[in-house]
């Protein structure tokens, strides 16, 4: 059986993504209604005992009466109520899936598979393309201090003690103006590595993801000037270093080390089980990369799923495409671009 719950059933949808074997805020129905590309669903599948969840944007293909589905920011992808998925509710779950797509003209789906569940795959097995991205970084912190500690660079230990010598303090945010000043900073950030228009968030993105959301803003502070901050978010025993940034006259201090090292404790101390420091830029092994490689050894697969529901309406929305760029792409989909 499928039921389509919308985010304004906010109390429902996260029900239903709680009742889950694993979850993380990019499945809430909080930061689903942050999201203004589309149309937010969950679809929620049962089958027996067995029960999946998939939170999904619905968007309308310009200039057609067709669809698409895609993720929001980050890492969602479906979610199963049990570690291992009988391949009947699998099947059952897929084919339903695919009559919702029928039925509403649904033309491809895209999903960012979370790099910390294991099961993701399972359930979109023999279904669309899965492809493996990159390498994401994670710290364990069930594992006792020294041990996390020992897994840092050098240069890194180096880094942060003489952040602590040179008297740099931390501080939460709770103020709109100290949000204010966060956003200034990102916004900066964001245009020296030359970001895309869609990471640049409004202001107003900033103040409802920290009211709505498991999450919490640092900055930190030298000679009384903010430096740099991060937004972490920390839900069902994750943080995620969601939004983070560091202000250019600052950028050779490396304050964001210090950042990150708090967010460390504090999720030791809140008992969380890991922190997902995420990738590269764009899936590259990058200096961003290389950056958060520095906290810890583990690493962790991040893999994108593909699916063409009508090949048809594809080919010809992709050669439409192509016909005004006049050139090819491996982007998905393609139509796009």
């Amino acid at each position: 059986m499928l039921e389509i719950i919308t985010p304004e059933n906010s109390e429902k949808w996260n029900a239903v993504v709680q009742s889950m074997k694993e979850y993380d805020f990019y499945h809430l129905a909080e930061y689903h209604r942050l999201d203004t590309t589309g149309k937010a669903l969950l679809f929620s599948f049962q089958h027996e005992t067995e029960a999946f969840a998939w939170p999904v944007i619905l968007r309308d293909i310009e200039g057609t009466d067709y669809k698409d589905i895609t993720s929001v920011y980050g890492y969602a992808g479906a979610l199963a109520n049990v570690k291992k998925p009988s391949k009947q509710a699998i099947h059952l779950f897929q084919e339903t899936i695919k009559a919702y797509f029928t039925e509403n003209r649904v033309v491809s789906a895209f999903a960012r598979l979370h790099p910390l569940f294991k099961n993701q795959t399972q359930l979109l097995n023999d279904w669309g393309e899965m492809a493996e991205v990159n390498i994401t970084v994670g710290i364990d912190l069930t594992l006792p201090e020294a041990k996390q500690k020992s897994q840092y660079a050098h240069s890194l230990r180096n880094d942060i003690n003489r952040l602590e010598k040179e008297g740099v303090q931390i501080r939460q945010a709770k103020t709109k103006e100290e949000i204010d000043v966060f956003v200034q900073i990102y916004w900066e950030n964001m245009r020296r590595v030359n970001a895309s228009e869609n990471y640049f968030f409004p202001t107003e993105y900033f103040y409802d993801f920290l009211a709505t959301i498991p999450s919490h803003l640092f900055l930190v502070y030298y000679k009384g000037k903010a430096m740099a901050g991060s937004i972490f978010t920390i839900c069902n025993g994750i943080i995620q270093t969601h939004l983070s940034a560091t202000k250019d006259e600052y950028l050779v201090l490396s304050p964001m080390k210090y950042v990150w090292d708090k967010i460390r404790t504090f999720g030791v101390e809140e008992k969380a089980k890991y922190i997902h420091l995420g990738g590269g830029y764009g899936g590259k092994n990058d200096t961003l990369f290389e950056f958060k490689s520095q906290f810890s050894k583990h690493r962790f697969i991040f893999k994108i799923w593909k699916y063409i529901h009508n090949q048809a309406v594809y080919e010809q929305l992709a050669a439409n495409k192509l016909k005004e760029k006049k050139s090819s792409s491996s982007f998905f989909p393609l139509y796009r671009e």
